[in-house]
C-alpha cells in the first residue's frame, strides 16, 4: 500500500513533504496508534537522522 502526505505539523519529520509518497510498511499497533510506519526513501534518511523507517499520521496522509 501507499500513502501520500496531504499536510504536516511544525514538529513532524515529512514537514513540507506534501505530494510525496511512501511505501507502508506495517500498521502501528504499540505506541503509535492511529500511525503508519512507511519506509523512508535513502535521499530522505537525513529528516529521521539516518532511519528506515519513519511514522506518519493516518490523518495527514490518504491512501494511493
Amino acid at each position: 500500500m501507499k500513502v501520500q502526505i496531504i499536510k504536516s505539523g511544525d514538529n513532524c519529520w515529512y514537514k513540507g513533504l506534501e505530494g510525496k509518497e511512501f511505501v507502508v510498511q506495517s500498521e502501528s499497533k504499540k505506541g503509535g496508534k492511529g500511525k503508519y510506519v512507511v519506509r523512508i526513501p535513502k535521499e530522505l534518511r537525513y529528516l529521521m537522522n539516518g532511519y528506515i523507517y519513519g511514522w506518519v499520521d493516518k490523518e495527514d496522509c490518504i491512501q494511493i
